[in-house]
Formats: structure tokens, sequence, C-alpha cells
């Protein structure tokens, strides 16, 4: 494939990734606002995008007209079952690339200054809506920008480019780039594309998106309960922050299991994902 027709595949993937994101966060972000505003007593926005969510994903994964790219959308989609093993395996090693994540965010962080993310202001909320927010919160993100990156831009990267190395950092490359509304730090962006650099390994050796939706999701309640948190509230720089010194020994420390355990995923999953260049993946009762 010429260079122009790759540069093409990457413009497509931007923009379908764009429109999944657009109907995902473009939906979720005014709910909150609105459920803030206007009856903020009852949680009716988590179950409200529940529903969004549920519709965007089945379309998605080939359900609805039309009928003739169904099986496009399900592949591109990467909406694959997977024996149980490979998927506690690819859980469990993206839990330990997450433990060494959250570690290097906060030593960054300590290291050179991140600018704190806006965050909706939830002072007399009830404590109801809150942890319906954080619940959907782990949920609308993670499941729209699994399907948006890693599901079709990365489908469409893989078949124009082909090469597997490429294809992960291209799709991290655009999930960084989604998160310039948080600030154009470039720190924070480099952060970002290094967690899309993880989801997309999970995805990419699994040819499937059941274990990574997991993994971005407990992603996201590490942020929303630990990273984020720490970012917004003063604290010192280096060793002068308590957390500086645990974070240091958690990056040390799960980084190599983490790559241990990537390892073994890339043997396990590998005769599975050759499988299902071949032929689509049959359901079976092993299956997750």
């Amino acid at each position: 494939m010429t260079l122009t027709k790759k540069i093409g595949a990457f413009g497509l993937a931007t923009a379908i990734a764009t429109g999944v994101l657009a109907i995902g966060q473009g939906v979720w972000q005014p709910m909150v606002i609105a459920n803030l505003r206007f009856h903020p007593e009852i949680p009716w926005a988590a179950p409200a995008m529940a529903v969004v969510l549920a519709a965007l994903l089945l379309y998605l994964s080939g359900r609805g007209p039309p009928k003739g790219a169904s099986e496009t959308r399900r592949r591109l989609l990467r909406w694959n079952r997977m024996p149980w093993p490979t998927f506690f395996l690819a859980v469990g090693a993206g839990v330990l690339g997450l433990a060494a994540f959250g570690g290097f965010w906060i030593v960054v962080s300590d290291l050179v200054h991140i600018p704190a993310g806006i965050q909706p202001k939830l002072t007399g909320v009830p404590l109801v809506t809150i942890l319906s927010f954080l619940l959907m919160g782990s949920l609308a993100a993670p499941l729209s920008e699994e399907a948006a990156f890693r599901g079709y831009a990365m489908g469409i990267l893989e078949k124009a480019w082909g090469n597997g190395l490429a294809v992960i950092v291209g799709s991290s490359v655009l999930f960084a780039a989604a998160h310039v509304l948080q600030g154009l730090d470039p720190t924070k962006l480099s952060l970002y594309f290094t967690a899309g650099l993880l989801f997309a390994a999970i995805a990419y050796l699994t040819n499937s998106l059941y274990a990574v939706m997991v993994v971005h999701s407990l992603g996201d309640m590490l942020g929303f309960t630990v990273l984020w948190p720490h970012d917004q509230t003063p604290h010192a720089m280096g060793f002068g922050d308590p957390m500086f010194a645990p974070s240091l020994a958690a990056l040390a420390i799960f980084t190599p299991l983490a790559i241990l355990a990537f390892r073994k995923l890339a043997k396990v999953a590998q005769p599975l994902r050759a499988a299902r260049t071949e032929r689509p993946l049959m359901p079976s009762p092993a299956t997750v």
C-alpha cells in the first residue's frame, strides 16, 4: 500500500473514532451537567447513558442496518470471544500494567508539574448521584474509547498498515490526541499515550475488546480515586510528597511483572489470533 493510502487510512480511522466518541463521550458529559442542574437528587443520567451505550455497542458489533455491513462492523470492533484462561491472563497483565502506570503517573507528576484537569463541582450533590457518576464514568469513557480506538481505528490501521507495532502506536497517538480537551500539556498527553500503548497491546494480542474494556474501566477508577485527585491537591514535589516513594517502588516492581505477563499473553493468544485471521471465532461454552 502506498504512503498516500496509509495516510488516508489514518485520516479515516481518526474520523470514525471521532464519530464514535461523539456518541459516547459527547452524550455522557452533557448528561452529567444536566443531571447536576435538574433533579440532582435523582441519579437519572447513569441509567439513561447505559441505554445509549448498549445501543451504540449493539450497532457497532453488527446489529441493525445495513445488514450487509454487519460482519465488517463486528470484525472492526474486535467483538471476539476468547477462552476464559486467556481472558483472565489478559486482565491480569493489564492490572499489573495499571499498577506500574499509576506509579509512573505520580512519579512524573512529582517531577514535572501536571495541570489539574477540570472536574465538575459536586458540593451538595447526594452521595448516590456522585456514586452513579463514578460508576458510569468508569464505563462510558472506557467502552466508547475502546470501541473507537482499539476497535474501529485499530481495525482500519491494521488492514492498511499491517505492522502490529505501528498499529499500536498509531492508535495510541489518536487516543492521546482525543484528550487535548483536558489541556495541551505535553507531559499529560504523553501519559495518555502511554496508557494507550497498554490498552492497545491487550486488544492487539487478544484480538478482542472484552478484556481491555475491563482493564480500561479499572484504569479510570484508578484515575478518579487516586491519580486525578493527587494532581488537584497541592503537594510537595519529589520525595517531599508522601506518595512519591511508594509510587516509585510500584513502578520498579510492577513494570517487570507486567512485561513478563504480556510476554506470556502474547504466546498464549497467538494460536487464537492466527485462527481468527482465517475464520470468524465461533462461540463455545468454554469462551467468554
